[in-house]
């Protein structure tokens, strides 16, 4: 079999968004970056890549979008043969599927677009972060043999609507803030130990968390609300300045300690943005 896709991944600091603003893309159901990342959750989410947000089915049902997501861990036989014959599937009615481990990154394994497949060469066409500089083609073998098998299709299946959008961006912002919590202050505790960071990729992962919030401030200044706008907007703020001490890719100086000491305290006062949020309209458990 030989199917191929006519989609290309959209380049973002968190490479799932960028995923799925293409995927949504070439289904007819785009929507721009921001909007995506704060109707799924993954603006507010820590940055990685494996982690999906709880409410992401929700907010893709919410753009228009039927999706059927696919989370192994360790799969079988059969479970790999299901999920092949998935993706022939949505390639062959000319959509893509995103895919974890499929794109490549500085960093290891990222998310990626599964835009085709060649039996004869007995590989998948790929394309996502740093693909094309690496190669465009994934060897089944090394599809086979990864650990997770995390997949993302999607078909169109109606309107947005903008009342429904909101609604469903707010139940992923307060779905979310335990993780926030709990991330901000993993941070912190890394830069008051003596563990020695690689600058290059906790950079990225600055500039990811800071852009993510930077999106989410946008969704809200065009969706007014009196909590989440003020919160989003000074989120955005603080850690814009977080992530000015670690520019990509160079990284900065992570290890010294005047720099560790100052982004541990603007972390802090992100936390304190955070940390009263208990009960706002909304909220359901993380866990759902």
């Amino acid at each position: 079999m030989q199917a191929f896709v006519e989609a290309r991944y959209e380049y973002h600091w968190a490479p799932l968004i960028g995923c799925l603003t293409a995927q949504l893309a070439h289904i007819g159901s785009g929507q721009p970056s921001h909007i995506i990342g704060s109707v799924t959750g993954l603006s507010y989410q820590p940055p990685q890549d494996a982690e999906l947000p709880a409410l992401l089915e929700d907010g893709l049902s919410a753009l228009g979008v039927a999706p059927q997501i696919t989370n192994f861990s360790y799969p079988n036989r059969l479970q790999r043969f299901r999920s092949r014959r998935r993706i022939r599937t949505e390639l062959r009615a000319d959509r893509p599927v995103s895919a974890f481990a499929v794109g490549v990154s500085p960093f290891g394994p990222a998310w990626g677009l599964i835009v085709g497949v060649d039996d004869e060469r007995r590989a998948w066409r790929r394309d996502g972060p740093m693909t094309e500089q690496v190669s465009p083609w994934l060897p089944e073998s090394e599809f086979n043999a990864a650990p997770a098998l995390i997949m993302i299709a999607a078909r169109r299946s109606g309107e947005p609507t903008s009342e429904r959008t909101a609604r469903t961006a707010a139940e992923a912002f307060v779905t979310s803030i335990d993780r926030v919590r709990e991330d901000l202050l993993s941070r912190v505790e890394l830069l008051q130990s003596d563990i020695e960071i690689e600058p290059q990729r906790y950079a990225h992962e600055a500039q990811t968390l800071a852009a993510n919030w930077g999106e989410a401030a946008t969704f809200w200044r065009e969706h007014s609300h009196p909590e989440y706008t003020s919160i989003s907007t000074h989120m955005a703020v603080t850690l814009s300045r977080y992530a000015t001490l670690f520019p990509y890719p160079m990284g900065g100086q992570p290890n010294n300690p005047g720099v560790r000491r100052a982004a541990a305290l603007i972390l802090e006062e992100a936390y304190g943005i955070v940390e009263p949020i208990t009960n706002l309209p909304g909220r359901r458990s993380a866990n759902r």
